[in-house]
């Protein structure tokens, strides 16, 4: 198993991993990224919920750039801010998308791992408009967007879909957040979780609710959306998952879906688990020293 525990990072790593991550970009691309002047930043639909929408920022390029969708967190009901890291990818060299989704009261899973997939056939089809190469995608997903991050890995073949999977504090298992926030002593964080994974089940987990006359199957609902569940080797896309040591999603939904994976025959460089100090969750992991030049490090060594 590749999962390893973190050492704290002083903040010239961090200065000097972002410099490095941007001259990595000059030669990969051909041209230094450019700050503000040029970034294009627009909103777009790509579907007829009021919810399936994206906002695209990328620079203009001569040459075909590669790209970052990111699916936001919230507890799968809300949204939540990423305009300030989307300029910075896109001013690292990437065409970003930030995407939303319909939320579990909008409708049920999968509504969510749908809407992830139809917004980036939507952005690979217009690539051209982005200066994209739409073969070049990595997702990064926090927190309940890491758990539709991570079923876009692993449904169907999703190393032929995307180049990688980052994911924040990713929900992996929903059933197993269920469970941790039923637990005695459970925080209100993780009572949230629970209580927001059983909105978009639309039912309590139950290995006995196997009945579909009247609705889909309960226990396949839960099942469905455990990330692991579908976790098939090498045919899906690599993952580097982050968790801070006290995070209220804690590494066990990552380590669980590495030993999967690693168990269908992923190898065990396309799979991570990182566990970084302090208690962290989600986008507020990239707050801490080094771990974006760690991010940006990773994405790009998967989109040369």
């Amino acid at each position: 198993m590749n999962s390893r525990r973190h050492p704290a990072f002083p903040r010239l790593l961090l200065c000097l991993g972002l410099i490095s991550a941007l001259i990595a970009s000059y030669f990969t691309f051909g041209a230094a990224p450019s700050r503000a002047a040029g970034r294009s930043e627009v909103s777009y639909e790509y579907g007829s919920h009021e919810r399936q929408q994206l906002k695209a920022y990328w620079h203009a390029k001569n040459a075909t750039q590669p790209g970052i969708v990111i699916l936001h967190g919230g507890y799968w009901y809300e949204d939540s801010g990423w305009a300030t890291w989307s300029r910075t990818f896109s001013d690292a060299g990437y065409a970003v998308f930030d995407v939303d989704y319909r939320l579990n009261f909008d409708a049920p899973w999968p509504a969510q791992r749908d809407d992830a997939l139809s917004a980036i056939s939507w952005i690979k089809q217009r690539a051209a408009s982005f200066d994209l190469d739409p073969d070049r995608i990595v997702v990064l997903g926090s927190s309940a967007g890491g758990h539709i991050a991570t079923a876009v890995a692993t449904y169907g073949a999703g190393a032929s879909r995307v180049r990688g999977v980052v994911g924040l504090s990713p929900v992996a298992s929903p059933y197993r957040a269920w469970v941790d926030g039923n637990a005695a002593g459970s925080t209100a964080k993780e009572k949230k979780v629970r209580d927001n994974a059983t909105i978009l089940a639309r039912c309590f987990p139950d290995s006995a609710d196997t009945d579909t006359s009247m609705h889909p199957s309960c226990w396949d609902t839960w099942r469905d959306m455990v990330t692991k569940n579908r976790a098939s080797g090498a045919d899906d896309a690599p993952m580097y998952l982050l968790h801070s040591e006290d995070d209220f999603v804690p590494a066990a939904h990552s380590t669980d879906l590495e030993a999967a994976e690693e168990a269908k025959g992923m190898p065990d460089a396309d799979v991570t688990t990182e566990i970084l100090p302090g208690s962290a969750h989600g986008g507020g992991l990239l707050d801490e020293a080094g771990v974006p030049a760690e991010v940006l490090g990773w994405i790009g060594a998967r989109t040369r």
